[in-house]
């Protein structure tokens, strides 16, 4: 069971103000963060940034992701963002994972903009419905910052980084909400959940 939920009573880690939610869980998670976790690994897999590679924010990728996912779909709308490459701490990676899903299609396809490139591009299996993205959000590098203000310093004290930040609708909270994920060693992680 999760040692604090979204919408569970104060925890220990209290209620950050500005518009997060903050919760910490152990490694064993409810149903509907499984079916998240399984969106996620269709992206792909985080990647070392590799020599000579810039970091770059969320929104720096997608233009390119945008024109792919127009080229594929006319009503292709983005449902899931996240690093495909491990972060710096100011919410900057090489590479950004941004996953459509086309009505019309009843498909998923995902594009990894790496370096400023259209890197990979998948089709995945399973057609479920996914509310898009709205289309105005603060970018990665503003919900870094939040995150870190909101509770990461405090988590990661003794030594941890920010591992993934992704983005999504109704999965989290109601709208679309940043979820920046801490770890610090071995123990549970840190999940914050911002509003975008």
């Amino acid at each position: 069971e999760d040692r604090a939920r979204p919408g569970a009573p104060e925890t220990a880690l209290g209620r950050p103000p500005g518009g997060c939610r903050a919760w910490a869980r152990e490694e064993n998670v409810s149903r509907r963060w499984l079916g998240v976790c399984a969106i996620s690994l269709c992206i792909g897999q985080v990647q070392p940034v590799r020599a000579g590679e810039a970091a770059r924010t969320a929104r720096d990728g997608l233009a390119l992701a945008r024109a792919a996912a127009d080229a594929w779909a006319d009503d292709a709308r983005l449902v899931w963002l996240e690093n495909d490459a491990a972060l710096d701490g100011d919410g900057r990676a090489a590479a950004w994972g941004y996953l459509y899903f086309s009505p019309e299609k009843r498909a998923l396809r995902s594009y990894s903009v790496r370096d400023g490139k259209l890197a990979v591009a998948r089709d995945h299996a399973g057609s479920t419905e996914a509310p898009a993205v709205d289309s105005e959000w603060a970018d990665s590098a503003e919900a870094a910052r939040a995150a870190w203000s909101h509770g990461g310093h405090e988590f990661c004290a003794a030594g941890g980084t920010l591992e993934s930040l992704l983005l999504v609708r109704d999965v989290f909270a109601p709208g679309s909400a940043w979820v920046a994920i801490f770890r610090a060693g071995p123990g549970p992680r840190l999940y914050l959940v911002l509003d975008a």
